[in-house]
């Protein structure tokens, strides 16, 4: 019977937590023995794992596997533990949870190019139907 188990420093897991908080999902692939996590470099792989494994058995975040990659979204109470453990106000929210304004051109322009007539775009000619041969 043999356990593993990982040590995890305070700098390590606050990292990982920072990352979480900000980004609001992590991608980890399932190697531990890569040296460095592809978006915390400062962070081993296997420190990933073990960290985001413990929240999602606190259920703090979802995940989904998928060949050899996990994916995990922080949730609601995620966000709310997170928060509370950095020390950042109740208002701070992940990038997945804001929305993003996109930029429209003037809507005068949106109108103009609207020119239907009987549903159908002025200058455009109507195809004729295609025949069933038999």
């Amino acid at each position: 019977f043999f356990i593993n188990m990982v040590l995890i420093s305070k700098k390590h897991r606050r990292a990982v937590f920072e990352y979480l908080i900000g980004e609001g999902v992590i991608v980890v692939k399932k190697d531990p023995y890569l040296p460095k996590h592809q978006h915390i470099p400062s962070v081993p792989n296997i420190v990933v794992m073990m960290v985001v494994k413990s929240l999602k058995s606190r259920r703090y975040l979802n995940g989904v596997f998928n060949w050899q990659w996990s994916y995990y979204f922080l949730n609601e109470a995620g966000v709310k533990y997170l928060c509370e453990y950095l020390g950042l106000p109740e208002d701070v929210v992940p990038a997945t949870y804001k929305k993003i304004k996109v930029a429209r051109a003037n809507e005068d322009e949106d109108k103009k190019g609207d020119d239907l007539d009987d549903g159908k775009k002025k200058g455009v000619e109507e195809a004729e139907p295609t025949e069933l041969r038999a």
